[in-house]
């Protein structure tokens, strides 16, 4: 079926008498998670027209490529059935008689299911996407169960539960009746080389399903640096495994979150120049977001946590000690100055469960404090 043919379809049963590009846009939503504001669909370079006047060429003549190729990889079949079954019983039995002369086996009890995926199907086309014969979808399939049962576990912890294809961030574990279930696919990153544990990323079963058939060279280059961040990470968090953490620091943090900026102390009282650990031109993003926690919050801090030092509420020395310990074994594994405030800030998270801001806060402190980052040679 042709996207001609599934627009005048589905217009004609559920449009509820609304024009060609406001069901456009309906029908697009129901398969998507996009908002209108991040499709891509500028005017037709060819043909200068309108917005309007492309999305009404859509439905005469099927989608363009270009904008196919914006909503593949965000496609929902899930949200299409779950949106066709609320419409009316009478239009949805009409649209599985109407499917018929395509699929006999077609249902008012299955239309949903079968028109969500024949969408899919055609946008995939449209995008550039040559589905696999049969054999070779069974082929794929069996290797991706395969794979799953003997890698899936440890991709899904270094995916860290979410969905490593670029832009979508799908939940890998759902939870339904009180049970958490993993649902996931094992996918292959470089389809030319070996299924060895480097060249897989755990993925959601949409964003699998429609990799196996992408064989753009962009996107495996976009995957292949995700997975170099995925396994730096897990590196560093195995690195920093049993390396305590005083947690002491808590407390710590959350008067950093109760704060408001009248408790702030003025930060004149103790400048700190970070250029001396920084240099704003290796790296301005890391550089500006350290000194903008220091300018605001050093002083401040500072006295929270000599005064909880003297409280007994924290033991500073230890703190001290600590960090600097993770910092240089963090740097004895080569890794960058940006890993290194990442994995730090990570590791004050999951010792204090507090945000990530607040632990940043604390990060760029002990930067200012000298145990994070050696100064800077000339």
């Amino acid at each position: 079926m042709e996207f001609k043919e599934f627009f005048s379809m589905m217009k004609n049963r559920i449009s509820d008498g609304a024009d060609v590009p406001y069901f456009f846009r309906d029908l697009v939503a129901m398969i998507t998670d996009v908002t209108e504001e991040e499709w891509a669909t500028p005017k037709d370079p060819s043909s200068k027209l309108t917005k309007e006047n492309t999305i009404r060429s859509y439905a005469k003549r099927g989608l363009s490529k270009k904008f196919a190729q914006s909503i593949v990889y965000r496609l929902s079949p899930e949200m299409f059935i779950e949106s066709l079954n609320t419409r009316p019983h009478a239009a949805i039995a009409l649209l599985a008689g109407d499917y018929r002369s395509y699929d006999p086996s077609a249902t008012s009890d299955n239309i949903a299911h079968k028109l969500a995926y024949c969408f899919i199907d055609i946008i995939q086309r449209a995008a550039g996407l040559v589905p696999k014969d049969e054999l070779e979808r069974q082929k794929l399939m069996q290797q991706a169960h395969e794979l799953k049962i003997k890698f899936g576990d440890y991709l899904r912890d270094e995916a860290e539960n979410v969905c490593a294809f670029p832009g979508c961030s799908n939940s890998l574990m759902v939870a339904d009746n009180g049970k958490a279930t993993p649902v996931f696919e094992v996918s292959l990153i470089d389809k030319t080389k070996e299924p060895k544990i480097d060249n897989l990323l755990a993925m959601c079963p949409q964003c699998h399903a429609t990799y196996a058939i992408d064989d753009s060279k962009k996107i495996l280059k976009e995957l292949q640096g995700i997975k170099k961040i995925l396994v730096a990470h897990k590196q560093s968090m195995k690195l920093l495994d049993g390396m305590p953490l005083e947690k002491g620091i808590i407390g710590v943090i959350r008067k950093i979150k109760n704060m408001k900026e009248k408790d702030l102390l003025d930060p004149s009282l103790d400048p700190k120049d970070i250029r001396e650990k920084l240099d704003p031109d290796e790296n301005l993003a890391l550089y500006r977001t350290v000194k903008n926690y220091v300018d605001t919050y050093y002083v401040t801090l500072k006295e929270i946590i000599t005064s909880a030092d003297k409280r007994g509420e924290i033991d500073y020395d230890e703190v001290q000690d600590q960090m600097k310990a993770i910092y240089k074994r963090l740097k004895k594994a080569n890794k960058s100055n940006v890993e290194i405030f990442n994995e730090i800030s990570e590791k004050v998270h999951k010792v204090s469960l507090q945000e990530d801001i607040y632990c940043q806060i604390v990060v760029a402190y002990f930067i200012a404090k000298c145990e994070v980052f050696d100064a800077i040679t000339e």
